[in-house]
């Protein structure tokens, strides 16, 4: 066997030539010193002198094995070892991948009356609603001030957010396609009706107006809600707190310990967990939300409860 001569470089980087006379030692004695040269050597190097000794390494090994690997396999075992972040039920103000949800107000008009208002989150945190006296507009996000509708200065506070969907995949297809469901409105500058209003040109109220982005109908008179889209009081009309309870999904639930269990698993803040108190006594257990009692109840002690805004229902065919 000849002997070999490898060029090194050292851990003090200077260059130094080492004489291995392998012919003249015992294999024993070769591995005994290739390890000591190996623990002074940096690791780029360590692969390359065993290889140059004709010692394999463990680790050498171990890494042409990974590189042989199918790139498929490892590209799934990424993905499987990534979690996915879904998206929260409930949100207190607007924030990045959150287009498309239905955030709640309580607005007092100058005169003191208070009503819910609803709006759209848009992919750059503005909202989108129909507001009174306004109609079909773009506004910034207000947590707690005040709005001007056309010369009359609104009080305007947040209560919540919600996901419009609880499946992901139809969040995503909204959010896709949410500027080209809102542009039309806003382009033509759809006015805003009261409920039980008469108008002689298209109009819509807040709750019509995110009922179309959610449940965009045929034509602009009627959204197609989903069939089991409750209607709490039993009138012709859907409300705000028909969404409410939907978007939370206390609709079908069966009774009072299955919907306090929701609650709790939705958390959010306290104004929605006692709004969601409120709605979930006027659903009769067993029965359709559509035809539940509504009763006479207050949202809260020492104020009436908001008018609710809304639009004539209509279930979606199929």
């Amino acid at each position: 066997m000849r002997c070999t001569r490898t060029a090194v470089r050292g851990v003090n980087m200077r260059t130094r030539w080492v004489n291995f006379h392998a012919c003249r030692q015992t294999k024993l004695t070769m591995s005994r010193r290739l390890l000591s040269l190996i623990l002074l050597l940096p690791l780029p190097l360590v692969a390359v002198t065993a290889h140059a000794m004709g010692v394999p390494l463990v680790a050498q090994s171990q890494a042409d094995a990974a590189r042989s690997t199918p790139k498929t396999g490892g590209a799934k075992a990424r993905a499987a070892a990534t979690p996915q972040v879904r998206a929260p039920m409930v949100v207190t103000g607007t924030g990045a991948g959150q287009s498309g949800y239905v955030h709640y107000w309580l607005i007092t008009a100058p005169n003191g009356d208070q009503e819910v208002q609803v709006g759209i989150e848009l992919p750059d945190q503005r909202i989108v609603w129909s507001f009174p006296g306004v109609g079909v507009t773009v506004a910034p996000f207000i947590a707690n001030g005040g709005y001007d509708a056309n010369g009359r200065p609104f009080t305007v506070q947040h209560q919540y957010g919600l996901r419009p969907y609880r499946n992901e995949a139809a969040v995503r297809r909204l959010q896709a396609g949410l500027q080209r469901r809102v542009q039309p409105w806003i382009d033509n500058a759809v006015p805003y009706c009261e409920l039980n209003g008469v108008s002689r040109e298209v109009c819509v109220s807040c709750f019509g107006f995110a009922a179309q982005i959610l449940y965009p109908g045929k034509t602009k008179m009627y959204a197609e809600f989903p069939r089991d889209f409750p209607r709490l009081s039993g009138e012709e009309y859907h409300t705000t707190e028909d969404l409410l309870l939907y978007l939370a999904g206390l609709h079908a639930l069966p009774n009072d310990t299955a919907r306090r269990q929701r609650m709790a698993k939705l958390g959010g803040p306290p104004a929605l967990h006692e709004e969601l108190t409120r709605l979930s006594a006027l659903v009769v257990n067993d029965r359709p939300t559509a035809v539940a009692s509504s009763g006479a109840t207050k949202r809260r002690s020492g104020a009436t409860t908001p008018a609710r805004s809304g639009t004539r229902a209509t279930a979606r065919p199929g």
